[in-house]
């Protein structure tokens, strides 16, 4: 079992879930798989009573999927433990929005699973899926959290912009919303970067000059060492640039005045 494969279908399978996709990630449960939700007493056991749960249940919410940490680790070829960490926006129908920090750990397993031919081949499944986080349940609600703004009161502004996977120095894996990202700074001799966001920063396996070429579009380069995103510049003077949160990074004189037409331009 290949732990990065199935780090990035955790990811995948989630995205997919809170876009109101949820097939895909029932289908990777196992027939006798155990499903622990958010709230409080939400258990079921089994693949087949989970799709029954879930096709059962009407809702109208639509969802907010923030930045996403990926962190997995196994002890066996045939096992692969994934927590996946990231703040979700509730949108309900009356407007209101509520965000949560959700934390799951996925448990997988490979099974021998045979197809309509006869044929059999090693898939994986997930054995548990644990909600870590738990919170008060509204007594009409079971899958989706319907009355849940009437049980806790918060409102954020949801995340935006393209995702990025990034191959974290940690060994961990991180989907993040350009919005997000404030700044990328060379790290370890420019052999790796660190990515400055909303939430934190976090160090990846890879260098600014990858990452310029990769995603040029998104940011500006006002330095061989630093990325800025535009939507976080908050002024231009000679050969400085500061950024909202007070960062101030460096601007080669001979690249001033290319960098300020290019800000310009955005």
């Amino acid at each position: 079992m290949n732990q990065l494969t199935i780090a990035d279908l955790s990811a995948e399978l989630i995205m997919q879930y809170y876009e109101n996709d949820y097939m895909p990630f029932l289908s990777h449960m196992d027939d006798e798989a155990l499903w622990y939700g958010p709230a409080e007493g939400q258990f079921l056991q089994g693949r087949e009573e989970m799709i029954r749960v879930w096709n059962a249940e009407e809702h109208s919410l639509k969802f907010s999927l923030g930045n996403i940490e990926v962190t997995h680790i196994t002890s066996n070829p045939s096992f692969c433990d994934v927590m996946l960490s990231y703040p979700v926006t509730t949108h309900y129908p009356d407007n209101h929005d509520i965000t949560m920090y959700q934390r799951i750990l996925l448990t997988w397993c490979e099974r021998v699973i045979a197809d309509e031919n006869g044929g059999k081949a090693k898939e994986p499944r997930i054995l548990v899926c644990h909600i870590a986080n738990l919170h008060a349940k509204h007594e009409d609600d079971f899958i989706y959290p319907n009355k849940f703004h009437e049980v806790y009161q918060g409102h954020t502004e949801p995340p935006h912009g393209k995702r990025i996977h990034f191959h974290g120095w940690d060994r961990s894996d991180y989907f993040v919303l350009s919005d997000t990202i404030i700044c990328i700074s060379a790290a370890h001799g420019s052999k790796h970067s660190e990515v400055h966001t909303t939430d934190g920063t976090i160090e990846v396996a890879a260098s600014v000059s990858t990452l310029a070429k990769q995603y040029g579009r998104l940011f500006l380069r006002c330095h061989h060492s630093h990325l800025v995103n535009p939507d976080y510049i908050q002024n231009i003077r000679r050969f400085k640039v500061t950024l909202s949160d007070g960062t101030e990074l460096p601007i080669p004189e001979k690249k001033y005045t290319a960098f300020r037409e290019q800000c310009q331009k955005r």
